[in-house]
């Protein structure tokens, strides 16, 4: 077998809204996330880490304002990560996701997420974990997350 690492980190600022999107879940909130996308920073997270798993280049190379129009969903970066790893006889072994976040709190919002992209990714609920925390309100006008994943490929063909 060979095993390959993915990680990836993304930070957006918020701005006054009613709801943000997080791993295609839609969680009501007074900001929203600044972003030319839908701002899905786990979505983004999760897709580069597999486009880095693979040897490929950042979201931005392909996913900016001369390749798609504004506020476009980011689950198309997830489809086309998920293309790329099923092209390539790969299989997700585990993913690991962090958001730090200080408002709204993500407790009752994590399973939710998890189910989401576990379902998108076709992968069982024990291969994928999502945490969250804050920055003590350090930082409360942004939003990161961070994204561990490891792939595998059988040799054996």
């Amino acid at each position: 077998m060979i095993f390959k690492v993915g990680f990836s980190k993304d930070s957006h600022n918020l701005v006054e809204g009613k709801e943000i999107t997080l791993g295609g879940i839609k969680i009501p909130s007074s900001q929203a996330i600044s972003a030319y996308s839908d701002g899905d920073i786990i979505i983004h997270c999760l897709a580069e880490s597999i486009f880095g798993s693979m040897g490929l280049e950042d979201l931005g190379e392909n996913y900016n304002s001369k390749t798609m129009e504004k506020n476009f969903s980011s689950l198309l970066m997830l489809e086309d990560a998920k293309k790329i790893l099923l092209q390539n006889n790969c299989k997700i072994s585990n993913i690991d996701i962090l958001v730090e976040l200080d408002y709204p709190k993500l407790t009752q919002w994590k399973f939710k997420i998890k189910e989401n992209l576990s379902k998108i990714l076709n992968i069982k609920l024990n291969q994928i974990s999502v945490k969250a925390t804050t920055t003590e309100n350090n930082f409360p006008n942004i939003i990161t997350s961070y994204c561990n994943i490891l792939i595998y490929k059988s040799e054996e063909k």
